[in-house]
């Protein structure tokens, strides 16, 4: 056997690292050399940086929301507008309450003096300013009334209080049937409403001029001090 023999007897034989060997063909760029080697298409890498491109911009839009303050309210503590104070309305007997001073006298004249404030639980209202009073015997008839000059309105609200003025004067008839009481009337009311005066003096003042009329007197109501 000679050399030529002996070639070709090589070359007909397969080794053991040659058996189901499959040539692959030569890339037919350098780019495709990489993308073939790692064993990963364009696609799925393509998606992967859309969406970390679309992560990003949602992180940057987040941002510049909270810096213009069109940002989702996230923990601002905020609270949804309470409900807004009824506007004041005009006080009624049942808003107001009253205090007055015993009964006292000086010069021949019987008088007390009142304080009118807000009643516990009552919304603020306005109370007007004109003020009627009267003095009425145990049967309800008026023996002497007394209305001032129309005035102002005031505002009645819980830190707020007005005192009003009453005096009598000058009382010659017989004896009223006792005991005589003092009502108050404000503008905007139906009817007077009664006045629960201490004990004092004797609320029917004397006689100081049998051809003098009786009088009683009533004043706008005045900041109590």
């Amino acid at each position: 056997m000679n050399d030529n023999d002996l070639e070709r007897d090589l070359r007909s034989q397969r080794g053991p690292r040659e058996e189901g060997y499959a040539p692959a063909g030569l890339p037919m760029t350098l780019e495709e050399g990489p993308v073939r080697a790692s064993g990963y298409s364009r696609l799925p890498r393509a998606a992967m940086f859309a969406g970390v491109a679309v992560a990003g911009a949602l992180a940057v839009a987040l941002v510049a929301g909270i810096f213009s303050g069109s940002g989702p309210d996230v923990g601002s503590g905020s609270e949804s507008p309470s409900a807004s104070t009824p506007p004041m309305g005009v006080c009624q007997p049942a808003d107001v309450v009253f205090n007055a001073e015993p009964w006292g006298g000086g010069m021949g004249s019987r008088g007390t003096v009142v304080t009118v404030s807000l009643a516990d639980g009552r919304y603020p209202c306005t109370l007007g300013g004109g003020v009627a009073a009267s003095i009425n015997d145990a049967n309800g008839d008026v023996l002497v009334s007394a209305q001032t000059a129309a005035a102002g309105s005031v505002d009645l609200e819980p830190d707020a209080a007005f005192t009003v003025g009453v005096a009598w004067s000058n009382w010659c008839g017989a004896a009223p049937a006792a005991p005589v009481s003092l009502s108050l009337k404000f503008e905007g009311w139906a009817s007077a409403v009664p006045v629960d005066v201490p004990a004092g003096l004797d609320p029917v003042p004397p006689c100081n001029g049998a051809g003098e009329p009786s009088a009683l007197s009533v004043t706008n109501l005045q900041p109590a001090e």
